[in-house]
């Protein structure tokens, strides 16, 4: 069902999310936001419309909410239709404001070393094999020149062992870390730390164990698969309507300020 047209406080205004009533409007034709905009002020020009013309007629939209006493709808539309079609939102459908890109980065290198810190603790003893292993690799190397020997350790059995075990490790810390801090505090202690919070789109709270663990299964683990789903899914919020990475989307859910 499409909005009636008409002035609409615009969504791409960072006023109209906290002062709706004193926020730019911007037209709705109907079926697309155009580039006509008018400041929300008391008048009757703010039912006419940019260009001569009769006013589309528009079928009755049970989302529209009352008007206000300037004459200009304040339409409330369900979280499936917002934001509308290109318009990059800046708030959830509820008015929470997204969390911005900079904190959202600097969030998941804090988180990226507290998890490398705890895997380093938990795995030391698969780590310490690993080094040995090569370092003895690398003088053989040093001693005949042969540089088959650093090979040849894929072929050794305690080293493919003890990765073995350190890749399970690092899964299982980013696992519980990711998984257990999102579900009970709603933000791993990165996002914590820079105002932020994982949240449902559609409505505020703790996320469900479900999207806890789909946006760990979307983000940590396939980011260790795929190179490029992690390269896909760190940028995806820069042009995204919503700036919900691909995690996100797999989980429905959103990063918004606290």
């Amino acid at each position: 069902m499409s909005t009636p047209a008409g002035w609409y406080p615009d969504p791409s205004a960072p006023s109209a999310t906290h002062d709706p009533a004193g926020a730019q409007l911007r037209w709705w034709d109907g079926g697309r936001w155009t580039e006509h905009v008018h400041r929300n002020t008391p008048g009757p020009s703010l039912t006419k419309a940019p260009h001569p013309g009769p006013r589309p007629a528009a079928p009755h939209d049970p989302y529209a909410a009352q008007h206000d006493p300037y004459g200009a709808p304040r339409p409330a539309y369900p979280p499936s239709q917002y934001p509308l079609p290109g318009v990059k939102a800046i708030a959830t459908p509820d008015g929470q404001a997204l969390g911005g890109l900079g904190a959202r980065l600097l969030a998941r290198i804090v988180d990226l070393l507290l998890t490398t810190l705890i895997a380093v603790a938990a795995g030391w003893s698969s780590l310490r094999t690993m080094s040995t292993l090569y370092a003895e690799a690398l003088e053989g190397v040093s001693r005949t020149g042969d540089t088959s020997a650093v090979f040849a350790l894929l072929e050794n059995a305690g080293f493919a062992a003890a990765s073995q075990t350190w890749t399970l490790v690092l899964l299982a810390v980013s696992a519980a870390y990711t998984i257990l801090t999102v579900r009970f505090a709603g933000a791993t202690p990165g996002k914590l730390l820079l105002r932020l919070r994982v949240r449902d789109w559609e409505r505020p709270g703790l996320p469900s164990w479900g999207q806890a663990i789909v946006r760990w299964l979307g983000s940590d683990l396939l980011g260790q698969l795929l190179i490029l789903w992690y390269l896909l899914d760190f940028l995806w919020p820069c042009w995204d309507q919503r700036r919900q990475a691909l995690h996100d989307k797999m989980g429905r859910t959103v990063v918004v300020k606290r």
